[in-house]
C-alpha cells in the first residue's frame, strides 16, 4: 500500500477553535456546512475548486491539531494559509507521496509563508520520517476516509466509506469531527 497525501497541523490551537476558523475560511470561500451523509468528493483536480469539501479534525496532540480533507489531496486550497491568519497561529501543510516519490511542506506565520521545504531524492522517505518525528506531527499517513468510517454514524461521510478496506483500523481521538461544505448554487455531485 503507497501513502498519497497532505495533511494542515495548526500549532497551539485547539480543535473548536480550529472548527470554528474553518467555517469562518469555507464561508469566505462560497461554502455552506451541511450534516448531509453520503456526499461523494468531487473529482476536481484542485481542492478549492471541489462542489463537495469533507474534513477531519482531530483533537491537538503534541502541540498539533491536525485537519485532513478527504480524497487524498496533495493542493490543501489555501487551508493551511487560512487557518494561520484567522487563528494568528502557526501551521504546516504537509504533503507526502509514494506514488511520485516526494514529500513537501510549508510553514505559515499568522497567514504569511515562513519556510517550505521537503525532498525528492531516493531517500525521501526516510527524511519525511524524520521531520515528522521532529516536529512531532501527529497522525502521519491518516486518511479522510479512515477517520470517516470509525467515526460516529451522524457525521458526514463519503458513500461506501462506512468500513475499512484490509482491517486497518485508524487510532481514532476521542472528539475527533468531521465537517463537511457545499457550495450552494451547483448541483450536487451524483
Amino acid at each position: 500500500m503507497s501513502f498519497h497525501f497532505g495533511t494542515v497541523y495548526v500549532r497551539d490551537a485547539q480543535l473548536p477553535d480550529v472548527h470554528r476558523a474553518l467555517e469562518e475560511l469555507m464561508s469566505d470561500a462560497g461554502r455552506a456546512s451541511t450534516k448531509e451523509r453520503g456526499l461523494e468528493p468531487t473529482p476536481d483536480e484542485l481542492t478549492s475548486s471541489k462542489t463537495v469539501r469533507s474534513f477531519a479534525l482531530l483533537p491537538q496532540e503534541d502541540g498539533w491539531t491536525a485537519v485532513i480533507e478527504d480524497g487524498h489531496p496533495l493542493d490543501d486550497g489555501g487551508v493551511a494559509e487560512g487557518l494561520s491568519d484567522i487563528l494568528q497561529t502557526e501551521s504546516l501543510a504537509f504533503v507526502y507521496s509514494d506514488e511520485d516519490g516526494h514529500w513537501s511542506y510549508t510553514r505559515y506565520w499568522e497567514g504569511h509563508p515562513l519556510e517550505a521545504g521537503g525532498a525528492d531524492d531516493e531517500d525521501f522517505d526516510v527524511s519525511a520520517r524524520e521531520f515528522v518525528a521532529q516536529q512531532g506531527l501527529p497522525n502521519f499517513g491518516v486518511y479522510y476516509e479512515e477517520v470517516a468510517a470509525a467515526a460516529d454514524a451522524s457525521a458526514p461521510s463519503l458513500a461506501g466509506s462506512l468500513g475499512v478496506v484490509g482491517g486497518i483500523h485508524p487510532r481514532l481521538p476521542i472528539g475527533t469531527e468531521i465537517a463537511t461544505f457545499l457550495r450552494p448554487g451547483r448541483p450536487q455531485p451524483q
